[in-house]
Formats: C-alpha cells, sequence, structure tokens
C-alpha cells in the first residue's frame, strides 16, 4: 500500500470525524487484502464475518440472473462500504461482489465492526441513513415492478438513479448499469432495454457521456417513470401518430426501435 493503513481509515466515508486514538485502534484490529481482478470479495450465502471497505480500486455487485448467469448490478468506489447487513444480523451475504479491477480492501472483524456502530453515534447515524436508503431503495423496486409497461419500469429504474448536480442543475446517471443488470431490476428481457434505451436516445432525452448518462430533458424521463406518456417507436424511420397498442398495454415493449421517436398520452 501507498498509504499507511491509519490514512486508508481516514479516507473511509463511514469512519470521518472519528478520533485519531479510535482510527489507530481499529488500524491495528482491521486486516488489509489485495484483491486480483474478477476475483471475489463476498461470495452469496456466505457468512457475514467482516465489514467490507474498499480502499483502492473498483468493486462490482452481482447476483444471478433466471438462467442461473451471474450479472453485474451496481459498483462500489473507494471509500465506501459493503456488508453491513449480514455484519448486524449475523445472516448470511445476499448477493456476490467481485473485483472489477485490481483493489485493496479493508476487512473489520463483524464483533469490531457491530462495537463501532453501538459505541459511536456519528457512525450509528450513517449507518441508519444508509440502511433507509435501502429501504427505501427496495420499495421504490416493488412500486416499479407493479407497473403494467415494460419501458415505464424500466424508465423508473434509470429514473430513480438519477442524480442532481448543483448549482448548475445537471442531471446524471452515474455508473450506468449494464443492460442486463437493468433488465433484472425492471423484470424484463435485455433486448427490451436495448429498445427503451434507443428510443429515449433518439427523443434526445438523454445522451451517453463515457460511462454516464447526462438526462437533458428531466421533466419527459420523470413522465415516463411514472407511466403518464410513452414513447413510440416507428419503423423505417418516419415519425407517427401516439396511439396506444395491445403490447405496451400488456406490459411488452413495443416493436423494434431503430428510428425515430415520440411522446405519446396514454
Amino acid at each position: 500500500m501507498d498509504i499507511t493503513r491509519l490514512q486508508a481509515l481516514q479516507q473511509q466515508k463511514l469512519l470521518t470525524g472519528l478520533d485519531l486514538a479510535v482510527l489507530q485502534e481499529l488500524a491495528d484490529q482491521v486486516h488489509f487484502e489485495h484483491v486480483d481482478k474478477r476475483a471475489y470479495v463476498i461470495r452469496r450465502g456466505s457468512l457475514g464475518e467482516s465489514l467490507v471497505m474498499l480502499v483502492s480500486g473498483r468493486l462490482q455487485v452481482i447476483a444471478p440472473s433466471e438462467d442461473g448467469r451471474e450479472v453485474g448490478l451496481h459498483f462500489v468506489e473507494p471509500g465506501d462500504y459493503l456488508g453491513e447487513i449480514a455484519v448486524i444480523d449475523g445472516g448470511t451475504r445476499s448477493v456476490s461482489v467481485v473485483a472489477a479491477v485490481p483493489s485493496t480492501v479493508a476487512l473489520m472483524p463483524a464483533n469490531i465492526a457491530r462495537k463501532l456502530f453501538t459505541h459511536h453515534p456519528i457512525v450509528a447515524e450513517r449507518l441508519l441513513l444508509r440502511l433507509c436508503h435501502t429501504i427505501r431503495q427496495s420499495s421504490q423496486i416493488r412500486s416499479v415492478l407493479g407497473m403494467a409497461r415494460a419501458f415505464s419500469r424500466i424508465y423508473a429504474v434509470l429514473h430513480a438513479a438519477c442524480q442532481t448536480h448543483e448549482p448548475e442543475g445537471l442531471v446524471t446517471l452515474e455508473n450506468l448499469p449494464s443492460q442486463q443488470a437493468i433488465a433484472l431490476t425492471a423484470n424484463v428481457s435485455r433486448e427490451t432495454v436495448s429498445r427503451a434505451m434507443q428510443a429515449l436516445f433518439a427523443n434526445k432525452i438523454v445522451e451517453k457521456d463515457n460511462r454516464r448518462l447526462i438526462v437533458r430533458n428531466p421533466a419527459a424521463l420523470a413522465k415516463l417513470a411514472r407511466g403518464e406518456v410513452e414513447l413510440r417507436v416507428s419503423k423505417g424511420g418516419a415519425r407517427r401518430a401516439p396511439e396506444a397498442t395491445k403490447a405496451s398495454e400488456a406490459g411488452q415493449a413495443p416493436g423494434p426501435a431503430p428510428a425515430s421517436a415520440e411522446p405519446a398520452k396514454t
């Protein structure tokens, strides 16, 4: 490591603001480990024996798809942590985590982590806020799955992941999930996600910027996410009048999307 154990812990979001003496004590109790690319950091179903904090590199959370393949859900960046739920309740891990690039992690034993949570209010507050976010996210996902239209479910997943940057008000979706990950969350096929994304690009509602999306028309995306409008895609590049289709009402994606699209009132 190019930095000391103490410096590594000082860079962790969960531990910011703790006394130097506390951090020094933790540095003596935490195990640092280098992880090769594609190596597992956490395996689904294993015991929650430690809190994982990412010091350097990048991790990816993965989950099994319906056909048994593992697909990437989202990335974990340096300074963030994971595995807190299994540490708290003593249960097993609900997802797997692999190193997207060579990484260094700090593993805090579960008993030390639980003592940290109960003895330091600032850490407990951060943990509670994190758990609240997780609960809200789960509630949002349940609401999304209750939507009839496949495209609406996809747009709701994207809209929920958007961030607004102040003061300029730019709306982005950072670290864009893979289409397969979006498909898993929205309970649709990857091909349906691809068509839905093509419709967004064709309508200039979003644009790609490296690994993120810039939302150029946040109001339109919000309406799509609520199911108030839908994007209609025509064959051959010609626009056609907005009209409801049996496919969209049945929760299936409208036809192929090689061409232009326009919002349609439902």
